[in-house]
């Protein structure tokens, strides 16, 4: 059994006088740099403050390493990590002061309050750095993603669409063309991401510890 080393954070209360001891576990690294529980937790709140899922409120959002989406928003953190060296690297998806800014003064807003955020204990340097990371990510996979829409003809929106006439019934290609477009774009994104973060993750040399199944005690 491998050992990983468990890391410690003390986190004191606003309210109190008594002091919490929060764990933060090591689950995976990028290079020399280590990736812990916090991380994931971090990126998460932020994650969902700054992009909400469609339909839902930003708000502060709590998760663990017993919850069953921890391995997901894991294997997510991790891509943000790497997505944000190859972008700079490249001196490209670069978000601005003022983005910053703006990212920055909506997760306060939201989450300065909340018992949860207070023991993740951030500082505003490294909060800043989180949702630099982030944005770029987005801003890396949304350019990706545009160039992938712009190579998609007419033509394979219509061939996907003669392929699968009965999902469309009697309707005209033109009602579903871009609909299809977008499917298939955001289809070969997917593919093309997942391609993109194996290339890059043997570049950064990333250990997701959990899919490895090495032991967190």
């Amino acid at each position: 059994m491998v050992l990983i080393i468990n890391i410690f954070f003390l986190f004191a209360s606003a309210a109190s006088s008594a002091a919490t001891t929060v764990l933060s576990q090591t689950v995976g690294a990028v290079g020399v740099e280590i990736v812990s529980t916090r991380d994931v937790q971090i990126q998460v709140a932020i994650e969902k403050i700054l992009f909400p899922l469609k339909g839902t409120k930003a708000n502060l959002f709590e998760i663990h390493l017993k919850d069953a989406q921890f391995q997901t928003e894991l294997s997510s953190t991790l891509l943000e990590f790497v997505i944000q060296r190859e972008a700079e690297s490249f001196q490209v998806a670069q978000p601005t002061a003022e983005e910053l800014k703006e990212a920055t003064q909506k997760v306060e807003k939201i989450a300065n309050g909340h018992s949860y955020w207070s023991q993740l204990e951030l500082s505003f340097t490294e909060l800043s750095d989180v949702v630099k990371r982030k944005l770029t990510a987005k801003k890396f996979i949304k350019i990706k993603t545009d160039l992938m829409t712009s190579l998609l003809t007419d033509q394979d929106a219509l061939n996907y669409y003669e392929k699968n006439r009965l999902k469309f019934g009697q309707l005209p290609f033109s009602n579903f063309k871009e609909n299809i477009k977008t499917f298939l774009s955001q289809q070969q994104m997917e593919e093309r991401i997942k391609t993109l973060f194996e290339v890059i993750k043997r570049k950064y040399k990333v250990r997701n510890y959990l899919v490895e199944g090495r032991s967190l005690e």
